[in-house]
């Protein structure tokens, strides 16, 4: 798993082996969480051809429509622990 792409304080984009996930800071009210989501195969192309300025709107809408409970909105927690670990592992590689 690796970071390719970020906006900070909004999203990460990150790849796994042929997929791609983007994780998401929403917030509802005064809660703050992470929306991370598994770009489908419309989105996958549409990064592809558009790469940035889509993954910014992508972003923005599920940061618009999300909910914690939203089915897109992975839980696994040991997936989500492995998105964690290459996060800090890229923001070590940063500094």
């Amino acid at each position: 798993m690796k970071v390719i792409e970020n906006q900070v304080s909004a999203w990460f984009l990150l790849k796994y082996e042929d997929e791609y996930y983007i994780d998401v800071n929403c917030s509802s009210g005064f809660v703050s969480f992470s929306a991370v989501v598994k770009l489908n195969g419309s989105e996958k192309a549409n990064y592809n051809s558009y790469g940035t300025v889509y993954i910014e709107s992508l972003a923005e809408a599920i940061s618009n429509k999300s909910q914690y409970d939203h089915p897109r909105n992975i839980k696994d927690e040991g997936f989500l622990d492995q998105i964690h670990e290459a996060i800090m592992r890229w923001k070590q590689e940063q500094t």
